[in-house]
């Protein structure tokens, strides 16, 4: 009898939707938030579909999002057995407040974002994609909480590590 992980690797499909996260808990404790009321969910948007029931569009409660503040969002996927829990972060992003931006413009935006992994995410779970996020005016807070949620977690989705500091191995001048 084979195990799962057997079947997991021959089937295309699986192959197709793999991504890899990294549950890091020396991350998550380096990188911990100052502001703790982040961490409080009812001070996150209710969980929004972000396609439509048909998924040809952006959902009206995407549309509906206010916007006069920035903040922080997170794309998710949502399974729908466990639904409650079978949750997994794709991608971590900010919204500066200003002008000419706000967190429903934001929102909105990625609907025709053409970057490489953005599209894949759009492709593979269109029909489980989800959205919260976390609204706020503060630009420097948003800055910062941004950087650390993506450097504690590593959404798959995101490109870049903010403030990465990269250390190059050491050559010795005189051999």
């Amino acid at each position: 009898m084979s195990g799962y992980r057997a079947f997991v690797e021959e089937d295309d499909e699986n192959a197709k939707h793999r991504i890899e996260y990294y549950h890091n808990p020396s991350r998550w404790q380096d990188n911990v938030l100052e502001d703790s009321s982040i961490r409080n969910e009812s001070k996150w948007s209710n969980e929004i579909k972000y396609l439509n029931s048909d998924n040809t569009d952006v959902s009206d409660e995407i549309k509906a999002i206010p916007n006069n503040s920035g903040g922080i969002y997170i794309f998710y996927i949502k399974g729908p057995n466990l639904s409650f829990i079978e949750n997994h972060i794709l991608y971590i992003g900010r919204c500066r407040y200003t002008n000419n931006q706000n967190i429903r413009k934001r929102a909105l935006e990625y609907y025709t974002d053409t970057r490489i992994l953005i599209t894949k995410m759009f492709k593979l779970w269109k029909n489980h994609l989800y959205y919260r996020y976390y609204a706020s005016t503060n630009n420097e807070f948003i800055d910062k909480t941004e950087s650390t949620l993506i450097r504690a977690i590593l959404p798959p989705m995101n490109e870049i590590i903010p403030d990465k500091i990269n250390i190059q191995p050491q050559i010795p001048a005189f051999n």
